[in-house]
Protein backbone atom coordinates (compact mmCIF):
# COMPACT_ATOMS: atom_id res chain seq x y z
CA UNK A 1 0.00 0.00 0.00
CA UNK A 2 0.60 3.47 -0.60
CA UNK A 3 1.74 5.60 1.99
CA UNK A 4 -0.92 9.01 2.89
CA UNK A 5 1.12 11.63 2.37
CA UNK A 6 1.85 13.30 6.21
CA UNK A 7 -0.76 15.64 7.41
CA UNK A 8 -0.45 19.23 8.18
CA UNK A 9 0.14 20.61 11.91
CA UNK A 10 -2.19 23.14 13.43
CA UNK A 11 1.03 26.17 13.32
CA UNK A 12 2.01 24.91 9.36
CA UNK A 13 -1.65 25.45 8.31
CA UNK A 14 -2.71 28.64 10.42
CA UNK A 15 0.93 30.03 8.55
CA UNK A 16 -0.50 28.42 5.02
CA UNK A 17 -4.00 30.12 5.47
CA UNK A 18 -2.16 33.53 6.45
CA UNK A 19 0.36 33.82 4.14
CA UNK A 20 -2.51 33.23 2.07
CA UNK A 21 -4.74 35.50 2.98
CA UNK A 22 -2.36 38.23 4.42
CA UNK A 23 -1.91 39.84 0.85
CA UNK A 24 -5.73 39.65 -0.46
CA UNK A 25 -6.73 41.72 3.41
CA UNK A 26 -4.34 43.86 2.40
CA UNK A 27 -4.93 44.71 -1.04
CA UNK A 28 -8.52 45.03 0.13
CA UNK A 29 -7.52 47.94 2.97
CA UNK A 30 -5.25 49.92 0.49
CA UNK A 31 -8.01 49.97 -1.83
CA UNK A 32 -11.17 50.94 0.37
CA UNK A 33 -8.81 52.86 2.86
CA UNK A 34 -7.33 55.02 0.50
CA UNK A 35 -10.91 55.89 -0.73
CA UNK A 36 -12.74 56.22 2.31
CA UNK A 37 -9.18 57.98 3.70
CA UNK A 38 -9.65 60.53 0.84
CA UNK A 39 -6.36 59.52 0.15
CA UNK A 40 -7.25 58.57 -4.03
CA UNK A 41 -10.55 58.71 -5.93
CA UNK A 42 -12.68 55.32 -6.61
CA UNK A 43 -10.81 55.93 -9.75
CA UNK A 44 -7.54 55.55 -8.99
CA UNK A 45 -8.11 53.44 -6.57
CA UNK A 46 -9.09 50.94 -9.07
CA UNK A 47 -5.57 51.57 -10.64
CA UNK A 48 -3.89 51.00 -7.28
CA UNK A 49 -6.02 47.94 -7.06
CA UNK A 50 -4.98 46.20 -10.33
CA UNK A 51 -1.09 47.26 -9.56
CA UNK A 52 -1.65 45.60 -6.24
CA UNK A 53 -2.79 42.04 -7.67
CA UNK A 54 0.07 41.71 -10.42
CA UNK A 55 2.63 42.88 -7.69
CA UNK A 56 0.75 40.37 -5.30
CA UNK A 57 0.68 37.43 -8.39
CA UNK A 58 3.84 38.47 -9.52
CA UNK A 59 6.05 37.84 -5.79
CA UNK A 60 3.87 34.26 -5.52
CA UNK A 61 5.42 33.99 -9.21
CA UNK A 62 1.88 33.19 -10.41
CA UNK A 63 2.18 35.65 -13.45
CA UNK A 64 4.95 36.35 -16.33
CA UNK A 65 6.35 38.59 -18.55
CA UNK A 66 4.18 36.92 -21.45
CA UNK A 67 1.24 36.25 -19.18
CA UNK A 68 1.12 40.09 -18.01
CA UNK A 69 1.53 40.97 -21.76
CA UNK A 70 -1.70 39.31 -22.57
CA UNK A 71 -3.16 40.82 -19.88
CA UNK A 72 -2.12 43.98 -20.91
CA UNK A 73 -3.52 43.74 -24.50
CA UNK A 74 -6.73 42.61 -23.28
CA UNK A 75 -7.08 45.44 -21.26
CA UNK A 76 -6.20 47.65 -24.14
CA UNK A 77 -9.07 46.43 -26.33
CA UNK A 78 -11.41 46.82 -23.43
CA UNK A 79 -10.40 50.19 -22.55
CA UNK A 80 -10.71 51.02 -25.91
CA UNK A 81 -14.30 49.74 -25.98
CA UNK A 82 -15.68 51.59 -23.35
CA UNK A 83 -13.87 55.08 -24.37
CA UNK A 84 -15.49 54.48 -27.71
CA UNK A 85 -19.00 53.94 -26.02
CA UNK A 86 -18.12 57.29 -24.06
CA UNK A 87 -17.64 58.98 -27.23
CA UNK A 88 -20.76 57.76 -28.37
CA UNK A 89 -22.56 58.59 -25.73
CA UNK A 90 -21.22 61.71 -25.55
CA UNK A 91 -22.30 62.85 -29.31
CA UNK A 92 -25.48 60.98 -28.46
CA UNK A 93 -26.45 63.56 -25.56
CA UNK A 94 -25.28 66.46 -27.36
CA UNK A 95 -27.61 65.62 -30.24
CA UNK A 96 -30.38 65.52 -28.51
CA UNK A 97 -30.02 68.34 -26.22
CA UNK A 98 -29.62 70.31 -29.53
CA UNK A 99 -32.68 68.80 -30.79
CA UNK A 100 -34.65 69.94 -27.82
CA UNK A 101 -35.93 66.17 -27.03
CA UNK A 102 -35.09 66.11 -23.44
CA UNK A 103 -37.49 69.46 -22.93
CA UNK A 104 -40.37 67.78 -25.71
CA UNK A 105 -40.29 64.45 -23.70
CA UNK A 106 -40.00 66.18 -19.83
CA UNK A 107 -43.20 67.76 -20.99
CA UNK A 108 -45.10 65.09 -22.66
CA UNK A 109 -44.14 63.12 -19.54
CA UNK A 110 -45.03 65.68 -17.10
CA UNK A 111 -48.58 66.03 -18.74
CA UNK A 112 -49.27 62.60 -17.78
CA UNK A 113 -49.96 63.24 -14.26
CA UNK A 114 -48.08 60.15 -13.65
CA UNK A 115 -46.28 61.60 -10.33
CA UNK A 116 -43.23 60.41 -8.39
CA UNK A 117 -43.80 57.03 -8.01
CA UNK A 118 -45.36 55.72 -11.24
CA UNK A 119 -42.61 57.39 -13.64
CA UNK A 120 -40.23 55.23 -11.51
CA UNK A 121 -42.20 52.39 -11.97
CA UNK A 122 -42.34 52.51 -15.56
CA UNK A 123 -38.48 53.71 -16.03
CA UNK A 124 -37.99 50.61 -14.48
CA UNK A 125 -39.70 48.22 -16.12
CA UNK A 126 -37.88 49.81 -19.12
CA UNK A 127 -34.45 49.82 -17.50
CA UNK A 128 -35.43 45.42 -16.83
CA UNK A 129 -36.26 44.76 -20.46
CA UNK A 130 -33.37 46.88 -21.84
CA UNK A 131 -31.16 44.62 -19.45
CA UNK A 132 -32.30 41.83 -21.18
CA UNK A 133 -30.92 42.94 -24.60
CA UNK A 134 -27.94 45.69 -23.76
CA UNK A 135 -25.39 45.98 -21.42
CA UNK A 136 -25.69 48.20 -18.13
CA UNK A 137 -23.43 51.00 -19.54
CA UNK A 138 -25.20 51.11 -22.90
CA UNK A 139 -28.57 51.21 -21.13
CA UNK A 140 -27.58 53.81 -18.97
CA UNK A 141 -25.66 56.31 -21.24
CA UNK A 142 -29.17 55.59 -23.49
CA UNK A 143 -31.73 56.28 -21.03
CA UNK A 144 -30.28 58.91 -18.51
CA UNK A 145 -30.04 62.00 -20.85
CA UNK A 146 -33.95 61.45 -21.93
CA UNK A 147 -35.08 60.78 -18.17
CA UNK A 148 -32.89 62.83 -16.13
CA UNK A 149 -34.89 66.28 -16.91
CA UNK A 150 -37.93 64.54 -16.19
CA UNK A 151 -36.29 63.62 -12.77
CA UNK A 152 -35.11 66.99 -12.02
CA UNK A 153 -38.68 68.49 -13.17
CA UNK A 154 -40.34 65.98 -10.16
CA UNK A 155 -37.75 66.93 -7.65
CA UNK A 156 -36.75 63.22 -7.31
CA UNK A 157 -33.37 62.94 -5.10
CA UNK A 158 -30.40 61.98 -7.90
CA UNK A 159 -28.74 60.02 -5.59
CA UNK A 160 -31.69 57.99 -4.73
CA UNK A 161 -32.37 58.16 -8.87
CA UNK A 162 -28.95 56.96 -9.51
CA UNK A 163 -29.58 53.79 -6.66
CA UNK A 164 -32.70 52.79 -8.23
CA UNK A 165 -31.32 52.76 -12.17
CA UNK A 166 -28.48 50.82 -11.61
CA UNK A 167 -30.65 48.46 -9.35
CA UNK A 168 -33.28 47.99 -11.81
CA UNK A 169 -30.08 47.49 -14.98
CA UNK A 170 -28.53 44.56 -12.62
CA UNK A 171 -32.30 43.02 -12.25
CA UNK A 172 -32.60 43.03 -16.19
CA UNK A 173 -28.91 41.80 -16.75
CA UNK A 174 -30.17 38.43 -14.91
CA UNK A 175 -33.43 38.01 -16.78
CA UNK A 176 -34.32 35.92 -19.50
CA UNK A 177 -34.46 34.53 -21.69
CA UNK A 178 -31.39 37.28 -23.05
CA UNK A 179 -29.88 37.85 -19.52
CA UNK A 180 -26.13 39.17 -20.84
CA UNK A 181 -24.81 38.50 -17.15
CA UNK A 182 -26.15 34.49 -17.58
CA UNK A 183 -24.63 34.57 -20.79
CA UNK A 184 -21.06 35.85 -19.48
CA UNK A 185 -21.42 33.25 -16.52
CA UNK A 186 -22.15 30.12 -18.61
CA UNK A 187 -19.45 30.97 -20.97
CA UNK A 188 -16.91 31.21 -18.09
CA UNK A 189 -17.58 28.00 -17.22
CA UNK A 190 -15.95 25.15 -18.39
CA UNK A 191 -18.60 22.59 -17.70
CA UNK A 192 -21.03 21.01 -20.20
CA UNK A 193 -23.34 19.28 -17.88
CA UNK A 194 -24.14 22.87 -16.55
CA UNK A 195 -26.80 24.11 -19.18
CA UNK A 196 -27.71 28.04 -19.67
CA UNK A 197 -31.49 26.64 -17.97
CA UNK A 198 -29.27 25.85 -15.09
CA UNK A 199 -27.62 29.00 -14.72
CA UNK A 200 -30.67 31.09 -15.37
CA UNK A 201 -32.28 29.22 -12.71
CA UNK A 202 -29.46 29.76 -10.00
CA UNK A 203 -29.39 33.22 -10.69
CA UNK A 204 -33.17 33.35 -10.35
CA UNK A 205 -33.21 33.84 -6.51
CA UNK A 206 -30.92 36.81 -6.65
CA UNK A 207 -32.77 38.63 -9.05
CA UNK A 208 -35.99 38.08 -7.46
CA UNK A 209 -34.07 39.23 -3.87
CA UNK A 210 -32.97 42.57 -5.96
CA UNK A 211 -36.49 42.61 -6.78
CA UNK A 212 -37.51 43.24 -3.42
CA UNK A 213 -34.88 45.18 -2.59
CA UNK A 214 -35.84 47.49 -5.79
CA UNK A 215 -39.32 47.81 -4.71
CA UNK A 216 -38.58 48.50 -0.80
CA UNK A 217 -36.01 51.39 -2.21
CA UNK A 218 -38.78 52.70 -4.22
CA UNK A 219 -41.30 52.69 -1.07
CA UNK A 220 -38.30 54.11 1.40
CA UNK A 221 -36.62 56.30 -0.13
CA UNK A 222 -34.96 57.08 3.12
CA UNK A 223 -33.65 53.29 3.28
CA UNK A 224 -31.05 54.51 0.35
CA UNK A 225 -30.00 57.78 1.51
CA UNK A 226 -30.64 58.09 4.62
CA UNK A 227 -27.00 58.15 5.52
CA UNK A 228 -25.81 60.72 3.84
Amino acid sequence: PVPAPPVAQDGSLARDTIWKLAPIVALIALVLGGIYGGVFTPTEAGAIGALGAIVIAAAKRRIGWRVLWQVTLETGHITASICFLIIAATMYSRFLALSGLPATVTEWAIGLNLGTTGFVLIFCAVLVLMGTILDSSSIMMITLPLVLPIAQALHIDLIWFGIVTVLAVEIGLLTPPLGLSVFVIKGSLDDPRITLGDVFRGALPFAAIMGLVLIALIVFPPLATGLL
